[in-house]
C-alpha cells in the first residue's frame, strides 16, 4: 500500500511505517467493528486500509494495539477518540483513510 495522496507533500509530523493491529468501532447506536492494521503512524495520526467507506469528518472511537517495548509477549493498547480526515477509494475494492487522534487513553 503506501502514500495515498499525490502531489506536494502535505504532512507537518513525521510519520513511522508501522503494522499495528487496529479495531476502528463506528456509529453510536449499531456500532460495527473494522478490524485492521496500521500502514504509518504519527504523533498526531495514522492511516489504514478498510473494507468499507468512512466519512470525512466522521467521529470513531479506535483501539490501537503494541507490543511493549520491554517484553515482547505483552501487548498494550489505546483507546482512541479519532476523526477521519480523508478517504480514498483503492483498485481493490477497499479504502485508505487518514485519521487524527484527538484524545487518548491506555486499556489496562
Amino acid at each position: 500500500m503506501g502514500d495515498y495522496h499525490s502531489g506536494e507533500e502535505r504532512r507537518q509530523r513525521r510519520r513511522v511505517r508501522l503494522r499495528w493491529p487496529l479495531s476502528i468501532l463506528t456509529g453510536q447506536r449499531d456500532t460495527r467493528v473494522l478490524s485492521t492494521v496500521t500502514e504509518n503512524v504519527s504523533s498526531r495520526g495514522f492511516s489504514c486500509v478498510v473494507d468499507e467507506p468512512l466519512t470525512a469528518g466522521q467521529s470513531v472511537e479506535c483501539i490501537l494495539s503494541f507490543q511493549s517495548r520491554y517484553d515482547f509477549q505483552v501487548s498494550q493498547a489505546l483507546r482512541c477518540q479519532a476523526q477521519v480526515v480523508w478517504v480514498k477509494a483503492i483498485d481493490n475494492g477497499r479504502f485508505g483513510i487518514g485519521c487524527r487522534i484527538d484524545d487518548y487513553t491506555t486499556v489496562a
